[in-house]
């Protein structure tokens, strides 16, 4: 599919691409091109709102009538922003299965020194998204892991949300299963993938459930269950981790599994969270700072904790009234976990 994009831009005139080196590189290695069919657009990898501002005034001096996104997560969420400030369809095709952030109709926007800022909601998602599953498992396996971080926190964050209504509609009630076999689909799934993905094995079917549980069917979580099933606790931690210096270097999808323990610790369910440690072993998801690189102290607990914690953040949806000291707490408790053992 990645071959034919061509088909998909034919009502354009003047359709731009914004890309990465990485991504740029992928494609054109897959496509077997010598360079891209239509002028390109370099992206700095910041995901920054400033960076989509300079993309869009340099589209429209390009007359850009399309927006062509080649690459992973960061990208599609700066390429969103751009086709939104210039009101044109968007294409995407993604290079990682990081996130579902090709799928989704939101960005995930940070300053430049990686901090979290905000997750803003655009009034229409792509045109067109193709997923081409033969490429996208040409990534290095490592790439995967982020995305199943990323993707079975659908179910933990969503079903307190859930759980805690009472007037829960029939899409609601889809959103909820979809969670559901999420989770499932990648406890099963994620081994025997990664294991293919390994051994070259790209065309395995295990690989392609594996690609589209992280980009499709987690789209449709969120997708169905809006605001209750988008984020709650795990991304927060998440977003608190990204005002640590060095968090940068740990994937997105890694610190939302690691705040997806710390949830579940703060909404007392410890046993469950250590369920989760084999898994997490097994794929080589973090569970402590140790595993993420960051010094594990009380000033940076406090940060992450205070941001978490703060009124109105999504934490409060899985765990009303949470306070920055019960998280403090739970990260207390994840970090006594067992580490892995080392062979």
């Amino acid at each position: 599919m990645a071959k034919e994009v061509r088909k998909y831009i034919e009502d354009y005139d003047h359709p731009v691409i914004i890309t990465g080196v990485k991504s740029a590189d992928a494609f054109l290695n897959y496509t077997g091109e010598d360079e891209f069919f239509a002028p390109v657009l370099r992206y700095d990898g910041s995901s920054s709102e400033r960076n989509a501002r300079e993309l869009a005034e340099q589209a429209k001096a390009l007359d850009a009538d399309a927006i062509i996104a080649i690459g992973a997560g960061k990208l599609s969420d700066t390429a969103k922003n751009v086709a939104e400030m210039m009101d044109l369809d968007l294409i995407i095709v993604p290079t990682l299965a990081c996130a579902c952030a090709a799928y989704s109709p939101y960005s995930v926007d940070y300053d430049d020194e990686h901090r979290f800022l905000g997750v803003p909601v655009h009034p229409k998602n792509s045109v067109a998204l193709l997923v081409d599953s033969a490429m996208i498992a040409q990534a290095p396996p490592e790439k995967f892991i982020g995305g199943i971080g990323d993707t079975i926190a659908k179910f933990y964050e969503s079903d307190p949300v859930f759980a805690q209504a009472d007037d829960l509609t029939v899409f609601d009630q889809l959103s909820r299963q979809s969670a559901r076999l999420v989770r499932d689909t990648l406890l099963s799934e994620s081994e025997p993938a990664l294991d293919a993905l390994n051994q070259g094995a790209y065309d395995d079917p295990h690989v392609r459930t594996l690609i589209d549980t992280i980009i499709g069917l987690a789209g449709t979580v969120a997708g169905f269950g809006g605001v209750r099933a988008r984020e709650s606790g795990a991304h927060t931690v998440h977003d608190g981790l990204t005002r640590i210096p060095g968090s940068a270097e740990t994937m997105h999808g890694e610190k939302v599994a690691y705040g997806v323990l710390v949830q579940l610790v703060t909404e007392g369910k410890e046993d469950e969270a250590r369920n989760l440690l084999p898994f997490y072993n097994k794929i080589g998801l973090p569970h402590s700072w140790k595993q993420m690189n960051l010094p594990f102290t009380d000033e940076n607990l406090r940060v992450v904790a205070d941001f978490a914690a703060t009124p109105g953040s999504p934490f409060h949806a899985a765990v009303p009234g949470v306070t920055a000291d019960q998280i403090i707490d739970a990260m207390k408790m994840v970090e006594s976990f067992p580490q892995p053992s080392a062979e």
